[in-house]
This record gives C-alpha cells, structure tokens and sequence, in this order.
C-alpha cells in the first residue's frame, strides 16, 4: 500500500464512523430485503432518518434518490427535501403524472410505525417510485411500512 493511501483511507474510516447508522437491533440486511421486496427498483428510493433528520438508511437506486421529482403540489425536490419536511410529521402520500406521457410519481412519508411491543425508535422516511410502472402513494406507503414490520422495526 502506499504511503500516500494511508491517511486517504483513514479519513474515510473516521467519516464512516462519525455517521448516523441504523439503531442498534436493527439488520440492515433484512432491512434491505424486505424493501426491496416490497417496492424495489431502480425508479425507487426509500431515505430513513433520526430525530435529527440525519439520513441513517438509503434504499433503492441512487438516480431517483437524487432526482428533482414532483411534489404533487406543483413544485418538484429530492427526496432528501422531501425527508427532512417529513421529520416528527404524520404520515401521509401522494401521486400525480411526473412529466408527458404514461410516467407518475408516488410517494409516501412519515414517522416509521411502532409495531406492537416494541421500541420507537424515533425513525422517519420518505419512499418514492417514479416511471411507467410506479405504484400509487398510498400502494407505496402500505407496502414500505409493512416491509419496514418485517425488517423488526
């Protein structure tokens, strides 16, 4: 390894370390199969995010996460916007048609839902599909908060 490496790699293992991460208990790998399950895809994007609204969890593909979107109230965001609004709000959802021809946008956000006996983990998310084949908010919002109760959140 070359010298030069060495403190390139350190600064990245310190700023992993620094990062807001899953609670503990929580199988960031059953996580991810379940969503993916659930509402997978490249036109997906699920943001899961503390109290804080510090993203904690990203799911999903990273073009529509990082894509302006519309809102469905004649705006369009990222769904890391659309996130740090939904923090400490009630759940709700939404779609409309995202642009010419057969594509629609559905999202859904809100509080992580506490399953019976268990811990609230002061959790948020925003889950958003866009394309031809998108499911409507509310399929979206049923589908991620039941995959979220079979993760173990």
């Amino acid at each position: 390894m070359r010298a030069s490496a060495v403190p390139l790699i350190a600064a990245m293992l310190a700023l992993t370390a620094c990062s807001p991460k899953l609670p503990k208990g929580v199988d960031e790998q059953q996580l991810s199969e379940a969503v993916g399950r659930a509402i997978g895809g490249p036109n997906t994007c699920v943001l899961l995010a503390n109290k804080a609204g510090k993203v904690v969890w990203t799911g999903g593909g990273y073009i529509t996460c990082a894509r302006n979107l519309p809102t469905c109230g004649g705006a369009t965001t990222t769904a890391q916007t659309v996130l740090e609004g939904a923090v400490g709000k009630p759940a709700r959802f939404t779609s409309c048609p995202s642009g010419p021809g057969a594509n629609t946008v559905g999202w859904a956000m809100g509080p992580v839902p506490v399953g019976a006996g268990k811990p609230d983990l002061g959790l948020s998310y925003v889950a958003v599909m866009e394309g031809e084949r998108a499911l409507p908010g509310r399929e979206v919002q049923e589908r991620v908060e039941e995959a979220f109760a079979k993760a173990g959140l």
